[in-house]
């Protein structure tokens, strides 16, 4: 391991034998004062800290009962347990009698729909550990008594809750030193320690957990929960023993005369059974293993060193168990970076656990830097992980939402922590680019440096620089993910991009068959719903697979992916295109099984746009479904009479999930037609509308499915969070193959009153190819589409032959040819074409001047001219002659 100098300037590491320790130092101390007074975010995120913890310290004086009687304890004489027994994954019952109030142990291992009610409400001395809780999910507020059996996770955080006052409340003591600070963190501390001292490791005889308990490896079970990544209470305890260990020293509890023990000893044997158990828990693949981590490193770090322990086991024996010592139940660092990408530098699972496990390896990187060991300087991938984070971020800086996950804000700790780290080491360049990211975070209200967060006010460096535009690409790829982005801008107001991806099961992302997103004033506007309350309730059934995605719910639902083309090209073996071929024009065309879909994004001014889908599918039922966000939706005929519909279940439902939708109406109907979606929750209002080509055997069914999500900072106006359904759209073709009659849909976005598009129609559709004509303000582009290798000649006048081409004109003048993996497009005398087999190519006509790029050679032949070869290239101007 790679030993570094420590923080701050300092010479050498913190002494292990001297608290506090684990961010900071008795030194470090008047430094972080002088950045308070220094640095406004600094003081405002101090002051905020005094003004939460105040009311509870301040009562604590003259009430000191009233904090420690709302953790969640045995606290019932006869009943104070110090062995509990698990059965089916949740709490079976207790034995034994400690002589002071135990810990308790959650009722349950799922989640469920509750919040504990504000810590003022919950019951003190609370014997039957019932809780008070509010529905997340409901619109009705009201507190109910939830059992203790049914309690899911809300005994876990309200000792959590109350563990990290107390952890506020040292950092206070440490900076202040006002004794009031102390003796509320230490008379929580107290209380928490040892009513954990006197409860043995849970048994599961039954092995429901996938182990018998107790210190036995195997299984998933923590110290104090049911999943050893959940066992995160050991670390605010192990934070508050470092700030407050030598007030703690100095007075003792009255109890540890009982136990011939000091504070060091007290809390040493506790903090080394969370590590002991967490080492062979978990199993060593995946986040678990690395999340395990995260809150047993914290305990190693606050132990004295080994020779202290009649044991021999320290700080120093446990500390290689993270970076260098393999077992069959964990995996060290090293190990663990193999799971990323060298390429892509992306972490095998969806987007909130790829960025998660990047934030964990770098909230451990900084204390362990304290210690003396540089994990960062040894392991550049951390690094290249933590920008490939940036790859997954929409206009706003949310990350997309795939698998697994309810998106939301970029874990910005991930650029702090590099920061801190980049300014230790004095490495300026790389320093500017990651407080970039953070002044991005800023500039778009996502990320406020002066939140309550007291690592943050000691880790977190100045700034200096005022850039807040982040660079982006215009495609990337992950062939793991089976997942791809595509941008065009990337400002919140006018930036476009869409995803387009596969199913998997595992690796938390979901068999949601070839489904795709598309954005509009930084919002993915058409999403993909992930408000699931748990792993474990019904409507995960919903969340989980096709029928809450935009795609085809019948068929393919998961499996590998084949990419026919895209533009901008991702090269193999990395994330990000190189280079561009239409400023204009972006697409990619993927099949799956019997599917294939074609996405294609086309800008029409720096302001405007739509975005094309093509879905093809060989199976004689298909039900495509589009989940739009909106307050409201209308379903009209293209010259805008509405479509009546009436009130009918759906027939036949290919899935089960298709239970979760409400208010279902019907309409058969085989021609063009056109749905609008409405979000007036903001304003201005915005909208999508949607142009779907007809074909028989249709009907239209709208509907209401269940909430998009339970964020509040996803969707425009909160609309469509819970509870509020999502207005939903569904169109059922039968007896008519799909992929010789496929799904041809144009949507636009826009604010209200600023919609571009003015038409759409059909220019010709046959079993193998389709072309478009769609006209907005001053301009229209001729779409072409095919599955084979024919050349077509439009009534419009165009020729075509490739995958995906379109020709645009403005007030009937060419502006462009652009060829997407094709042999040839041509119109009004211009002709673009590959010399061998298949290229992807743009023709511009701007004020005179005829410019190209392609990716292989090209034969152009422009109006009155004869048929030239140009090579391979970018922007090249070939009309005048230079």
């Amino acid at each position: 391991m790679l030993l570094c100098a420590g923080a701050f300037g300092q010479s050498s590491v913190h002494n292990g034998k001297e608290h506090p320790r684990l961010y900071a130092g008795k030194a470090e101390r008047e430094e972080i004062l002088q950045k308070i007074k220094s640095q406004e975010w600094a003081n405002e995120s101090w002051e905020k800290l005094l003004g939460e913890i105040a009311p509870y310290v301040e009562r604590h004086q003259s009430d000191p009962e009233w904090i420690t009687s709302r953790l969640a304890m045995y606290w019932e004489e006869g009943e104070r347990y110090t062995q509990c027994y698990i059965k089916g994954q949740d709490w079976d019952y207790g034995e034994g009698n400690a002589p002071v109030p135990t810990v308790r142990l959650p009722g349950m291992r799922k989640w469920n729909d509750f919040q504990n009610v504000p810590l003022k409400d919950r019951i003190p001395y609370n014997e039957s550990g019932d809780m008070l809780g509010v529905s997340r999910s409901s619109g009705d507020k009201t507190p109910v008594l939830v059992p203790y059996k049914e309690s899911g996770h809300m005994i876990r955080n309200n000792n959590k809750e109350i563990l990290q006052l107390a952890e506020k409340s040292a950092f206070a003591y440490y900076l202040t030193k006002e004794e009031k600070y102390a003796k509320f963190s230490a008379d929580i501390l107290w209380t928490w320690l040892l009513g954990t001292y006197y409860m043995k490791p849970p048994l599961d005889p039954e092995e429901s957990t996938g182990g018998l308990g107790g210190y036995a490896p195997g299984g998933i079970m923590g110290y104090y929960d049911y999943e050893v990544i959940h066992d995160d209470r050991q670390v605010p305890a192990a934070t508050t023993y470092d700030f407050v260990h030598d007030y703690m020293l100095a007075n003792p509890h009255e109890h540890l005369s009982q136990l011939d023990m000091n504070v060091t000893d007290l809390a040493g044997d506790v903090f080394k059974r969370f590590i002991e158990i967490g080492l062979v828990r978990g199993g060593a693949k995946g986040n678990w293993n690395v999340n395990r981590y995260r809150h047993v490193l914290i305990s190693m770090l606050v132990l004295e060193e080994d020779e202290y322990y009649n044991d021999g086991k320290g700080m120093e024996h446990y500390i290689p168990y993270y970076t260098e010592i393999s077992t069959a139940f964990h995996a060290p660092l090293p190990k663990i970076l193999e799971n990323y990408n060298k390429e892509t530098g992306l972490w095998p699972e969806s987007p909130g656990y790829a960025s998660g496990m990047i934030g964990a390896l770098l909230e451990m990187a900084l204390p362990l830097y304290q210690a003396g060991i540089n994990t960062l300087g040894e392991n550049p991938m951390i690094q290249k992980a933590a920008m490939a984070n940036l790859g997954w971020l929409d206009a706003r800086g949310n990350l997309v939402v795939f698998g697994d996950m309810r998106g939301g804000p970029l874990n910005y700790e991930v650029f702090e922590r590099l920061l801190t780290y980049y300014t230790w080491e004095g490495i300026t360049d790389e320093a500017k680019k990651v407080a970039t990211v953070i002044n991005k975070g800023i500039a778009s209200d996502q990320y406020d440096r002066s939140e309550v967060d007291w690592r943050r006010i000691i880790l977190n460096q100045p700034i200096n620089t005022t850039e807040n535009t982040l660079p982006y690409h215009r495609a990337a790829y992950s062939p793991f993910h089976r997942h791809m982005i595509m941008r065009n801008g990337n400002d919140d107001e006018n930036g476009m991009m869409f995803t387009l991806y596969g199913g998997m099961h595992g690796s938390h992302l979901s068999s949601n068959g070839l489904a795709w997103q598309f954005y509009g004033n930084g919002y993915a506007l058409a999403p993909d719903g992930a408000a699931y309350e748990s792993y474990w309730t019904p409507d995960m059934g919903y969340y989980s697979g096709p029928v809450a995605s935009n795609t085809i719910v019948q068929g393919y639902s998961k499996g590998e992916i084949t990419v026919n083309a895209m533009d901008p090209m991702v090269p193999s073996g990395q994330f990000y295109n190189e280079s561009v071929t239409s400023e204009f024009c972006s697409f990619a065309d993927v099949s799956a099984d019997e599917k294939r879909r074609l996405i294609a994004m086309i800008r029409t001014s720096p302001t405007s746009g739509y975005y094309l889908d093509i879905f093809r599918s060989d199976l004689a039922e298909n039900d495509y479904i589009h989940h739009n966000l909106g307050n409201r939706m209308t379903l009209s005929d293209t010259g805008d009479t509405p479509i009546t519909l009436e009130n009918s279940s759906i027939e036949n439902p290919p899935h089960e999930a298709y239970s979760f939708f409400e208010n279902t109406r019907k309409a058969r109907y085989a021609d063009d037609f056109k749905a609008t979606w409405t979000i007036d929750s903001v304003a201005p209002a915005l909208n999508v509308d949607m142009w779907m080509m007809g074909q028989e055997g249709r009907e239209l069914f709208v509907m209401d499915a269940p909430p998009t999500t339970l964020r509040p900072d996803v969707t425009p106006g909160q609309v469509n969070k819970a509870p509020q359904k999502t207005p939903t759209l569904l169109v059922r073709q039968k007896g008519n193959n799909a992929s010789e009659s496929p799904f041809v849909a144009v949507f636009e976005t826009y604010k209200k009153g600023e919609n571009s598009l003015k038409a759409v129609s059909t220019i010709q559709s046959t079993d193998r190819f389709v072309a478009l004509e769609v006209g907005s303000d001053n301009t229209r582009q001729l779409i072409h589409n095919a599955i084979d290798k024919e050349v077509y000649e439009t009534p419009a006048g165009s020729v075509f032959q490739g995958i995906f081409g379109v020709v645009s004109l403005k007030n009937d003048e060419l502006t462009y040819l652009y060829l997407g993996k094709g042999g040839q497009i041509g119109y009004g005398g211009y002709h673009l074409a590959a010399i061998e087999g298949e290229v992807s190519a743009s023709l511009t006509i701007e004020n005179g001047i005829v410019a190209y790029s392609a990716d292989k050679p090209v034969m152009i032949k422009l109006p009155g001219g004869d048929k030239k070869e140009f090579s391979a290239g970018k922007n090249i101007r070939i009309h005048p002659s230079k």
